[in-house]
Parts: structure tokens; C-alpha cells; sequence
């Protein structure tokens, strides 16, 4: 395995992106959840703390979760900062994904968060630019400043449901997602001081190219000023690599920015024990079968496709919930799609993660 491990001086978000290696790891925010139901990861057959484990993989990037309120606490700002700090003392540069909800947004349901539901539009464009930037200026001030920031979460029937509701037969609806959109981005370019960083916007459409087009020709023509795309690919909902190698090189040339997948999974075997599972049937890739070995190999290809995008357009890939492991407390509905397995030590999907 070839690993880049890249100090903290090394990561500046001042470098320009061409000097920057190919940036692979996982959005981790389940970790904090994961420890405090007794959790452990496991590398080379020793315990060791997952932040050490990315690093000595040689991960590069991570990716955190923003719910304003949630219920349970996870993934609040007050958790985030502290995982930041961890990511941040390994030289991980990390992504925020703020979905602007108390719980999860994705294209079935963008649910205001319960302070907000009642306020006007523009109250609501108001506190995206508050909330955004108060989350970040905490971030810059304990000395973990984002690289990238991906304004809402898998956004393409909109967010922030019903004022930002994306609606083909209403094109007020897309001046007014825009604006919610602006709202936030205005808030990191605000934030960001004399760094770059870097904003997204992001859709599940890994493998779809016509909705994705749809969205995105709208969203430009609103002149909405975010700087990168963001996908989704997960095989048995988006479509086959082909599908999925065919789209990346249609959206880098037709909207001439650079792409990241900052959302992946494949299955590492069948989670045989009763409870909710995200993917446990046998859709998977011909030719990648449904083992610690194919998963691996798929996620191989996945970053092949990627880096090979034109003109050097792709530029980092996040695997979905690699450390979302079963605890003594509570059995994941991820549990076969992380790269680790149920007891908690890596696959080799950890090391491929880890290869430049």
C-alpha cells in the first residue's frame, strides 16, 4: 500500500488545488456515538483510536454532519467541534455537511429544524447566515477551520421544506431555494478570512445523469456562486459504474467544475442479525461480489473512475459511514457496509481508502 500522510502545515487550505494530493477518507461523524456505546476499532489487530487508525491508513479527509438540534445530541455543533479537534490533531482536512434539520435531510424529507418553522422566508434566509456562521467562526476559533463546506445535504428536491422546495412547474421555487442557498454560502465566504474554503452543493445522483443536469441548469441559471458538485453514488439505488463513470465526466464538462463523491458504500458481506438494515440484499456490481475483498475492489474502482475524470476534475472521494460499527448498546443499520467489520477491526477497504 502506498500511503500519503500529510501534516498539518502541509494541509493549508491556502495551497492551491493542483498542489493538493487526491483528498480520501469518510464522513465519521458516527464515532462519538460508536465510543459511547462501547464501541472500539481495531487496526493491525490492535485498539487504537479511529483518528490514529485514518492516519496511519493514510487518510486524508473527513467528513462531519451539522443537525442544529437533534434529539440525542450527536451531531450537534458542541460534538462536532470535538471531533474536529481529533481529526484536526492526525492532519485530516475536514468537510461540513450541514443539512439544516434536527435530524436527517435527504431527497425524501428536508424538515426545517423546530426553531425555525414557523419564520418567514426571510427570517429563514437570515438563520442559514447566522447559523453557518456561527458554526464556522467556532470551528475557526479552537484552530480547526473547514476545508469545504457542502451547503445542505443531498439538496435536489431542495431543502428546508416547503419555502426552498425545488418544483419544476414553479420557478419562483428556484429563486427561492437560491436565495437559501446564497444565504449560506455568503456565511462561508464571510468566515473563510484570507483561506479558501471551499463550497459545495450536493446531490444523490452519482449514477443519474438527466436529474442531475435538470438540477444543476437550474441552480446556474439562478447564478447560485458555489464552487464545486458534490454526489452521491450508492450502486443499488444510483445505477452502475458505468452509469456512474459516465455522468462525472458529463457534469465536469458541461458545468466546468470540479467533483467530488463525497457519499459511497458497498457491502462487505449480509448483516444476519434482525433489525433495520440501509442495503442487505444482493444487488451489487457484477464482478464485485459481496465480501471484505469486493468491497474493497469496487471502492478501487470508484476512486480509479474518479481520478481519471477530465481534466484532472475529480478531486476526492468520502466513503459513507465507514466507522458505523454495531456497540454492546446498539446494532447499526450499517453494519455490513462500513469498513470495519461488526466486532470492530478494519477491512481492506481502509487501506484503499488510504492509497494515493
Amino acid at each position: 500500500m502506498t500511503t500519503f500522510i500529510v501534516a498539518g502545515a502541509m494541509m493549508s487550505a491556502n495551497l492551491p488545488p493542483t498542489q493538493l494530493p487526491f483528498l480520501s477518507g469518510g464522513d465519521v461523524s458516527e464515532i462519538a456515538e460508536v465510543e459511547a456505546g462501547g464501541g472500539k476499532y481495531f487496526y493491525q489487530g490492535k485498539a487504537e483510536d479511529p483518528f490514529v487508525i485514518m492516519k496511519k491508513a493514510g487518510w486524508n479527509f473527513v467528513r462531519f454532519r451539522i443537525w442544529n438540534k437533534p434529539t440525542a445530541g450527536w451531531c450537534d455543533k458542541d460534538q462536532t467541534l470535538k471531533l474536529a479537534k481529533r481529526a484536526h490533531a492526525q492532519g485530516l482536512k475536514i468537510s461540513l455537511d450541514f443539512h439544516y434539520s434536527d435530524w436527517w435531510a435527504d431527497p425524501g424529507k428536508q424538515t426545517k429544524p423546530a426553531d425555525w418553522k414557523d419564520f418567514s422566508f426571510e427570517q429563514l434566509e437570515k438563520a442559514v447566515y447566522d447559523y453557518t456562521k456561527d458554526v464556522l467562526s467556532a470551528m475557526n476559533q479552537q484552530g480547526t477551520p473547514p476545508y469545504m463546506v457542502q451547503v445542505g445535504n443531498e439538496i435536489v428536491g431542495g431543502m428546508l421544506w416547503p419555502d426552498g422546495k425545488a418544483d419544476s412547474n414553479n420557478p419562483e421555487q428556484w429563486k427561492r431555494l437560491a436565495k437559501l442557498l446564497n444565504s449560506g454560502i455568503r456565511a462561508v465566504k464571510d468566515t473563510a478570512g484570507e483561506d479558501k474554503v471551499i463550497t459545495m452543493l450536493h446531490l444523490d445522483r452519482g449514477g443519474d445523469n438527466k436529474t442531475a443536469v435538470w438540477w444543476l441548469d437550474h441552480i446556474t441559471a439562478e447564478k447560485v456562486p458555489f464552487d464545486t458538485i458534490g454526489l452521491s453514488f450508492y450502486p443499488w439505488w444510483h445505477g452502475t459504474l458505468a452509469a456512474f463513470e459516465s455522468n462525472l465526466i458529463d457534469l465536469s464538462r458541461r458545468y466546468k467544475k470540479d467533483i467530488y463523491v463525497v457519499e459511497v458504500a458497498y457491502p462487505w458481506g449480509t448483516d444476519k442479525k434482525p433489525g433495520p438494515h440501509v442495503y442487505n440484499g444482493d444487488k451489487t456490481e457484477s464482478g464485485y461480489p459481496q465480501t471484505p475483498e469486493g468491497q474493497a475492489k469496487f471502492l478501487a474502482k470508484v476512486k480509479e473512475i474518479i481520478k481519471k475524470m477530465p481534466e484532472g476534475r475529480g478531486k476526492g472521494l468520502l466513503y459513507w459511514a465507514p466507522t458505523w460499527i454495531p456497540t454492546p448498546k446498539e446494532h447499526s443499520p450499517y453494519a455490513n457496509l462500513a469498513t470495519f467489520d461488526e466486532q470492530g477491526h478494519a477491512l481492506p477497504s481502509v487501506d484503499v481508502l488510504g492509497e494515493q
